[in-house]
């Protein structure tokens, strides 16, 4: 190999480049790259939404299960009218009472009955001292024969021509008249004694034998038994009002509360009493049904049958929300409650007498209604 001039750069012609030292991979202690950490981080993420999803689902509330239907007992309302019977209290009295006196006043002579006493159709029972009415009986009669000759005298003369004619009619008037005045005294004298009118009984006896009486004085007071028994009560105006004669009727003794008597309603009275302002009304007692040891003044209940016009009678237990004339029942459509408002007449027993609302037919609640709202499920049972 010759060597170079000294200054002078020899070219380097034919050589080999001198050889590039490799370079080593890094190991797993140096610093990741770019694309190492892009991965991590979405593998991170990926972790994170997944433990998010899972939390979610853990706290998640469940979505609610349908509500189970609601067990009811149903009831069918009844359609109106319905029967509210008159209530009221009264007394038992025999149909047939007299209140007995003399036709003429005088001293009494005799009673011959007691109270209680049973007596008979013309029987006597008092009489007055017919002494004075005896004598004007017999005065009368004496007036009379007067009378009578006179008017037959006049008769005579006046075919006679003797008299005039208003002197023979006068004379007939006055016969005529003294035949009156006898018929009358006659009359009184038949009345100062006191019959019986019919089979009955003595109530009260008023007088005693020696004490004066006037005329239409009450001696006695008496029942019949041809007539019956009757009970007659006071009725308030709102009850009387359209009460009907024949009516039918139903009467409890106080005495005897166990049987009941039937009846119906025989008067009815038109005007109220002046003290109370109530109607009197007679239930006369069947006499079929009738015991044989009735007294008058039994105290008696009575109870008079009537209809009243209503929409609807429901059980007691069907209305919810009742106040005062309001109120609610649920009706049953395709296993759905519904609720209904209603307007309450009144109640009766253990029911509700609706005045609106429903038409009678439809379903109602009764066991169950208090724990319904509306469009509850139900589920009827027995």
């Amino acid at each position: 190999m010759s060597r170079a001039a000294p200054g002078k750069k020899e070219p380097m012609t034919n050589a080999s480049p001198p050889a590039r030292t490799a370079r080593r991979a890094p190991t797993s202690t140096s610093t990741p790259t770019a694309t190492s950490m892009r991965a991590a981080v979405s593998r991170s993420a990926l972790a994170l939404a997944g433990l998010a999803l899972a939390a979610c689902s853990a706290g998640a509330t469940p979505r609610a299960a349908p509500a189970a239907p609601v067990p009811v007992r149903l009831v069918a309302a009844t359609p109106g009218p319905v029967e509210r019977p008159i209530r009221a209290a009264g007394s038992v009295a025999s149909r047939d009472a007299w209140t007995l006196s003399f036709k003429v006043g005088g001293v009494v002579a005799r009673v011959l009955v007691r109270e209680g006493d049973l007596v008979r159709r013309g029987q006597k029972l008092a009489e007055l001292d017919a002494t004075e009415v005896a004598a004007g009986a017999r005065q009368a009669r004496e007036a009379l024969a007067k009378a009578e000759r006179d008017r037959d005298r006049a008769r005579r003369l006046r075919a006679e021509e003797a008299v005039p004619a208003a002197a023979a009619e006068d004379a007939e008037t006055g016969a005529a008249l003294a035949s009156a005045a006898l018929a009358s005294a006659e009359f009184n004298l038949s009345r100062t004694a006191i019959f019986a009118p019919d089979d009955g009984w003595v109530d009260r006896r008023l007088v005693e034998p020696g004490e004066i009486v006037a005329a239409g004085q009450p001696v006695l007071r008496a029942s019949g038994r041809g007539g019956g028994w009757v009970v007659r009560a006071a009725l308030a105006d709102r009850d009387a009002l359209g009460l009907e004669a024949g009516r039918p009727a139903r009467v409890t003794l106080d005495a005897r509360p166990g049987a009941i008597l039937p009846g119906k309603v025989s008067e009815i009275a038109r005007n109220p009493s002046p003290a109370t302002g109530t109607y009197e009304v007679e239930i006369r007692l069947d006499p079929a049904s009738n015991p044989g040891d009735l007294l008058s003044g039994l105290s008696a209940k009575v109870e008079i049958a009537r209809s009243v016009p209503a929409a609807a009678r429901v059980p007691l237990a069907a209305v919810v929300d009742g106040d005062g004339e309001r109120g609610a029942v649920y009706v049953v459509e395709s296993d759905r409650a519904r609720r209904v408002p209603v307007r309450i007449a009144f109640l009766q027993d253990d029911s509700a007498v609706l005045a609106g609302g429903l038409a009678g037919g439809e379903r109602v609640v009764t066991d169950g209604s208090t724990r319904l709202a509306d469009g509850d499920a139900v589920a009827p049972v027995p």
